[in-house]
């Protein structure tokens, strides 16, 4: 019943993404012909270029889309049913509830990898493009990926502490003469290291995705400043999503994390002997960053990227900054032509 169960979640996974890789195919396989080979050349440019701007705003959409969407209409119902075929306990819950932005994440970035892999590629009877190495550096956003790491490196920090702190892996303990309290859920070993693999998948799944934005092909016949800025727009917008997931497993952990430590700093009542008021401003203080961090990574997740403004589209017969040849993209120099105007 249980590996039946596992297939079926497998299959509920696979299929959003798959919806997505055949509507981006068929989004990319829209094309015009013409008998014309300077017009055609033309209209392969201007439609190419609109293509992959309109390719890479489907990406992006149908990404937020099944992100916020798949989880609760899908995981939340299929993970639900395996509990219940598997009577599994209230840890187990727990484990899964820590790991929910994660899989929201895990869904984003997939989408964003089919969207990568099913770039337009050039067409027409003149494809040219300029030929120049891309590196993470020349994409990347640097105070978006400053934020991205800061929320990572918040929640290593946070896991780590109360994992060092935590009494059995999943909660705290306070003790003074007479007495003690404990209290869970604590986000120790047995909550944290999940939910510290989960956020590793995630950086490395959105390094490979960044790396594919970096090395796509160059849009055909386009000014070289303005395919930048749409690699800069699609690599925004994949940050944007990565550090709300991970903004929001931060802002989760200390919420967990001020709870208990306000529950045990607390418990001692109004004894001086026995209170711990530091304890509990602590946990305060917890609470209010919690707060602070989910506000920032949802309003940061709002800003746009900016658009790709750069001139659209160079003249396709002018080879004065182009290079390369018919399917080609190694560098060779300018590339000799016949009369026509075509690459031989």
């Amino acid at each position: 019943m249980f590996a039946l169960t596992l297939v079926e979640l497998a299959l509920l996974l696979l299929v959003p993404l798959a919806a997505v890789a055949g509507l981006l195919l068929l989004l990319t396989a829209r094309r015009r012909t013409t008998n014309d080979p300077a017009a055609g050349a033309r209209t392969a440019v201007a439609e190419t270029a609109v293509a992959a701007r309109r390719h890479a705003g489907v990406v992006s959409a149908l990404a937020w889309g099944i992100a916020l969407t798949a989880p609760p209409l899908v995981l939340a119902p299929t993970a639900l049913q395996v509990m219940r075929a598997t009577r599994a306990s209230s840890l187990t819950v727990g484990v899964l509830t820590g790991l929910a932005p994660a899989s929201a994440g895990l869904l984003f970035l997939g989408v964003h990898l089919i969207g990568e892999l099913s770039w337009p590629r050039p067409t027409g009877t003149l494809r040219r493009a300029a030929l120049i190495r891309r590196t993470l550096g020349d994409i990347v956003p640097r105070r978006l990926g400053a934020v991205t790491l800061t929320w990572a490196a918040l929640l290593t920090i946070t896991l780590a502490s109360c994992g060092i702190v935590a009494t059995d892996g999943r909660s705290v303990t306070r003790t003074w003469p007479g007495g003690s309290s404990t209290a869970s859920p604590f986000p120790g070993w047995f909550y944290g290291l999940p939910l510290l693999l989960a956020t590793l998948v995630i950086l490395v799944g959105t390094r490979a995705v960044l790396r594919l934005v970096a090395g796509r092909p160059a849009v055909m016949d386009t000014q070289p400043a303005w395919d930048l800025s749409l690699r800069r727009l699609s690599a925004h917008r994949v940050l944007r999503g990565v550090q709300l997931v991970i903004g929001a497993t931060t802002s989760g952990v200390l919420a967990v994390t001020s709870s208990a430590v306000i529950s045990i700093g607390r418990s001692g009542g109004t004894d001086p002997a026995t209170a711990s008021g530091p304890l509990a401003a602590v946990g305060v203080a917890l609470g209010v960053l919690a707060a602070l961090v989910g506000v920032a990574s949802i309003a940061t997740a709002l800003v746009p990227g900016q658009p790709a403004s750069a001139p659209l589209v160079a003249d396709p017969l002018d080879d004065s900054s182009w290079s390369g040849d018919s399917g080609s993209s190694e560098p060779s120099g300018r590339t000799p032509r016949s009369p026509t105007g075509q690459l031989p």
